[in-house]
C-alpha cells in the first residue's frame, strides 16, 4: 500500500539528506524557512527561493497569463518579503502543454518583464519544458543586510503574535491572483520593530503559525476574536484558507506600541493586528482561545 507524504514530511526528508552537505560559513540557513540564507559580501547577505504553480492547483485552465505572471512573481517576493529583504535577480522555468498559443506564452512574458520592473528585478535566465499541464517555477534571488535576516526560529516566550492585513476569502474574492507581496511593509517592520520570527502566510495561520511555534521551539496562542477576518469571512476560514500572503511576525512586548500600529496602518493603509502571545512550549505547538482545534490549513499532499 502506498502512504501519501505530507508536505512537511516531505520537507523533513529533505532536510535529512541535503541540510549540512557541504555546508560551510557562507551557508547561513538552508531548508526549513522561507528561504535559504547565504552569506555574500561584509554588508549583504543573499536570500534564495523557489516556488511552482501548476494548473488545476494553484491556477484554473483559462486564467489570464497576466494575472499568471503576477502570482507568480508576487508568492516568490513575498518569502523575500518574509525576511525583510530586497528582491535582485529571478531564473524562470516554464513547462508548457502543446495547446499553449505563442501569443498565450507571448502575454505572459511580457506581463511577467512588467512586473519585474516594478521592484526592480531581472529575470536573467531559466528552461522550458513540454508538460502536460502548464507549470510555472520561478526562482527568485534577494539580499538582506549582513545579519538581518529575520527567521521563523527566533520568537521568544512573550512575544506578541502580529498579522498584517485580513486573513480568509481569498479564492473567492480572486485575491490569491491579485494581491501584492508585503515586501515594503515588511522592511519597515524590521527596521522600526526588529520582529524576533517572520514568515508569509501561504497555508492559513493555524498550519503556519504552527510551523513558526516548532521552528521556535514554543506555543502560538492565537485570540480568535481578534484575528481579522476578510468580508463575508468567518474565523474558520480565516485561519485555514491559505493564501494570504500577509505577514506573520512575532515582536518582544516592548517594541510595540498603539503610536507604531497608528504609523504602519497611516503608512500602508493595511491592517496590523495583534492576534496572539508566544507562549513556552507545551503539548500542542498552537493553540486557538486556549484550547486545541483540529484545524489544519491548505495541505499540498
Amino acid at each position: 500500500m502506498t502512504i501519501a507524504m505530507r508536505e512537511q514530511e516531505i520537507i523533513t526528508l529533505a532536510g535529512s539528506f541535503f541540510t549540512g552537505k557541504r555546508a560551510g560559513k557562507e551557508i547561513l540557513k538552508g531548508i526549513g524557512d522561507d528561504c535559504a540564507v547565504l552569506r555574500y559580501n561584509d554588508k549583504w547577505d543573499l536570500l534564495a527561493t523557489c516556488d511552482t504553480l501548476t494548473e488545476n492547483t494553484h491556477f484554473l485552465k483559462g486564467t489570464k497569463p497576466e494575472l499568471l505572471a503576477h502570482k507568480l512573481l508576487a508568492v516568490n517576493l513575498s518569502d523575500i518579503a518574509s525576511m525583510a529583504g530586497i528582491p535582485l535577480w529571478g531564473i524562470l522555468s516554464l513547462g508548457a502543454p502543446k495547446t499553449a498559443s505563442a501569443a498565450f506564452l507571448t502575454r505572459f512574458m511580457a506581463a511577467l518583464a512588467r512586473e519585474a520592473d516594478k521592484y526592480k528585478l531581472s529575470i536573467v535566465g531559466g528552461d522550458t519544458v513540454r508538460c502536460d499541464a502548464l507549470t510555472l517555477t520561478l526562482t527568485l534571488i534577494g539580499k538582506v543586510e549582513r545579519g538581518r535576516a529575520v527567521l521563523r526560529s527566533g520568537a521568544k516566550a512573550g512575544d506578541l503574535v502580529l498579522v498584517t492585513g485580513s486573513l480568509g476569502n481569498t479564492f473567492k474574492s480572486g485575491r490569491h491572483l491579485s494581491f501584492e507581496p508585503r515586501i515594503k511593509e515588511a522592511r519597515w517592520l524590521s527596521e522600526k520593530l526588529f520582529p524576533s520570527a517572520m514568515m508569509d502566510l501561504s497555508d492559513g495561520l493555524c498550519e503556519d503559525g504552527r510551523r513558526l511555534a516548532l521552528a521556535s521551539k514554543l506555543t502560538m496562542a492565537i485570540n480568535g476574536d481578534a484575528v481579522p477576518c476578510a468580508k463575508n469571512c468567518g474565523l474558520p476560514e480565516a485561519i485555514t484558507g491559505g493564501e494570504d500572503f500577509e505577514l506573520l511576525l512575532t515582536v518582544p512586548k516592548n517594541r510595540f506600541s498603539a503610536e507604531i500600529k497608528k504609523r504602519f496602518e497611516k503608512k500602508f493603509s493595511l491592517k496590523l493586528t495583534v492576534v496572539g502571545e508566544m507562549k513556552k512550549a507545551g503539548k500542542h505547538p498552537l493553540l486557538i482561545d486556549g484550547k486545541e482545534n483540529d484545524w489544519t490549513g491548505y495541505a499540498h499532499f
